[in-house]
């Protein structure tokens, strides 16, 4: 009996902990299918972030999805546009962006047919804009520039992935898109009209992280800005192979995808020290013209207060351990 008992007591040593312990949930963290996320992507297939630590949720797009989920706590951080970062603050939901990604030098557009010449022969033409803010700021942004209001054109809403069978099928004379489907959309035969080079430092990328999640998992966040910084070391080395590895989930070639990142200025640690340093950033003015934008649209009910959402914490606690 004694021996019994001595058994059953180290089986317990053994059973509890497991019992006890306390599996760590993956940071769940929104993509989209946009050149400038892919670096996420590059990071996984090279080992740069543990599948255990970090899930990467697939979305095709910001609209829908990837913003009611984050707002209902179902992801904890995501790649978004400014505008989407500014719509959650205000909605209180207390985004933090933990990392500036890109600025968009090219990959927003406005394609048309080839007899559409000029912004101006858009008066009267069926424009194809998804449901987004940025779509809808770069179309302004354009017709603005061009001396047309928004009712000189006929407007259909039509989400990106359907933007090139519209394109196609006759259903619309020019689409406002951003790449891969601008690439596509090119190969069909359109033309770019207009595109975010002409807007310098307006349409910008991020990673978000809920603030609550920031504090209850920072190595994560960590670990994840530390696998993004390794995958962009990686790319700037290794660009043949890292265009190869990461074209296929963005159904396209490794030229094609390369171009794409042409598009693109993708922002180092350096840069984004700048950029998350609160009331002196340039993001602010960026965030101001976007603002004003939104305000008159109806997509914010007041300014939000862009400074609050910086937090340059987790990305330096990367830097101190390169």
């Amino acid at each position: 009996m004694q021996n019994l008992a001595r058994v059953f007591s180290l089986l317990l040593l053994l059973v509890v902990p497991a019992c006890t312990h306390e599996e760590k949930e993956p940071l769940r963290v929104a993509t989209l299918l946009w050149p400038g996320s892919e670096p996420i992507f590059l990071a996984r297939d090279l080992g740069y972030i543990d599948d255990g630590s970090i899930r990467l949720v697939e979305y095709s797009t910001t609209q829908g999805g990837t913003t009611r989920e984050f707002r209902n706590g179902v992801l904890d951080a995501a790649f978004v546009t400014f505008d989407v970062a500014l719509q959650l603050q205000q909605q209180g939901f207390e985004p933090r962006v933990v990392l500036v990604v890109d600025y968009s030098e090219g990959a927003d557009a406005i394609v048309a047919r080839p007899g559409v010449r000029r912004l101006e022969d858009l008066r009267g033409k069926r424009v194809a804009v998804e449901d987004l803010v940025v779509s809808i700021y770069v179309l302004g942004r354009a017709l603005e520039l061009a001396g047309l209001q928004p009712s000189d054109i006929q407007i259909l809403r039509i989400p990106i992935d359907q933007h090139l069978r519209a394109y196609e099928s006759g259903q619309v004379d020019a689409v406002v898109t951003y790449e891969p489907f601008v690439s596509k959309l090119r190969a069909a035969g359109a033309h770019s009209l207009f595109d975010s080079r002409q807007l310098p430092g307006e349409i910008v990328d991020m990673l978000v992280v809920r603030k609550d999640v920031l504090e209850k998992k920072p190595e994560q966040v960590e670990h994840l800005l530390q696998g993004w910084r390794r995958a962009l070391r990686y790319l700037e080395e290794h660009p043949a192979d890292a265009v190869a590895r990461m074209s296929p989930r963005l159904d396209t070639s490794p030229s094609e995808l390369a171009s794409m990142l042409d598009k693109l200025r993708l922002l180092s640690l350096e840069d984004n020290r700048s950029l998350l340093r609160g009331p002196s950033s340039p993001l602010i003015e960026s965030a101001r013209q976007l603002q004003r934008f939104m305000l008159e649209e109806g997509l914010l009910r007041e300014p939000v207060q862009t400074e609050q959402m910086l937090d340059a914490r987790p990305l330096e606690a990367t830097r101190e351990r390169r």
